[in-house]
């Protein structure tokens, strides 16, 4: 994206007249690339949110299907729904550019606006017993490393879950499904469905003071982004289970040593977080001075507010 290839170098690269350079180039910009011309250094591709299946692909380490789409109901939802009908060998990754019903833990609605996000939902065939908590406290610390490649000014920290903050204000949500095959009860594929606000302006009045983008600018093309991403939560399903990745976790983790009220069910426990354990899941003290482990449910207070930093 910073350097300029010139209609000579295009045409000889790809073995065209340059007049065909110029006709390739028209076709992309139509089709939502934004690309610049200068005279005397000819086109580069400017960051964008026009996603392409072909250039996500040919960014990815691993076999990986891809598709993608302008605006969609939900991510998750299309890989869950495809796998009704549909077997996996290989992981199958599903992004839009707006989602019209997209949605977060407890099935609450999660807002995802066009020009603004990344919704991307990956589909991993499973090939070894599924841990759900460790798994998805180990792609938070995934989603950590690709955010702070792209925007290293900003200071990201984790809640848990599955949720990734910045300024007190949620800038990322997860979301981890797995799917059942209905004669062994046991899980068969996993869909890890990813909601980035990158650069979203406008939020609805509720959620004005909860969220927020994670800069101002689109730092990379969107499609460079996604592979990226998908490439890091394809090796972390690999080598999860090792627990290489709860250090990390536990040093973004923004609920340390803070009284919270986790909301398990119907019960609220009323707590100060002492830890996250081997198997992700977070460890508290009660009143009563004992220390136990949840593996679900939801923070709905930190001390005397609900703001994380």
């Amino acid at each position: 994206q910073d350097t300029y290839f010139s209609g000579d170098q295009l045409a000889q690269q790809l073995n065209i007249s340059r007049t065909m350079v110029w006709k390739h180039i028209q076709a992309l910009k139509e089709d939502g690339f934004m690309i610049e011309s200068k005279r005397n250094a000819g086109y580069r591709l400017l960051p964008g949110y026009s996603l392409n299946a072909a250039l996500i692909q040919s960014n990815l380490t691993m076999p990986t299907q891809v598709e993608t789409f302008t605006t969609i109901d939900s991510t998750n939802t299309y890989l869950k729904n495809f796998l009704t009908n549909h077997s996996l060998k290989s992981p199958m990754a599903v992004i839009a550019e707006q989602q019209t019903n997209g949605y977060g833990r407890f099935k609450r609605n999660y807002y995802s606006p066009a020009h603004g996000g990344l919704y991307l939902s990956l589909c991993i065939p499973l090939t070894q017993t599924l841990k759900p908590s460790l798994l998805t406290t180990s792609v938070a610390v995934g989603v950590l490393h690709i955010l702070q490649q792209f925007f290293p000014e900003q200071n990201f920290s984790v809640k848990w879950v599955n949720d990734i903050y910045a300024n007190g204000k949620k800038i990322v949500g997860i979301l981890t499904e797995a799917t059942t095959d209905l004669e062994s009860l046991s899980p068969t594929d996993v869909v890890i469905g990813i909601g980035i606000n990158l650069t979203t302006e406008h939020f609805p009045a509720e959620l004005k003071d909860k969220a927020q983008a994670a800069g101002t600018k689109l730092p990379a093309d969107i499609n460079l982004i996604a592979a990226k991403l998908i490439n890091e939560i394809e090796v972390i399903a690999q080598d999860y289970q090792t627990g290489k990745y709860l250090t990390e976790y536990r040093q973004k983790l923004n609920l340390m040593n803070r009284e919270v009220a986790l909301q398990v069910g119907k019960k609220q426990i009323t707590g100060v977080v002492q830890d996250v354990n081997d198997d992700g899941g977070i460890v508290i003290k009660m009143e009563d001075g004992s220390c136990q482990p949840f593996y679900s449910g939801e923070v709905k207070k930190v001390g005397c507010d609900d703001r994380l930093e």
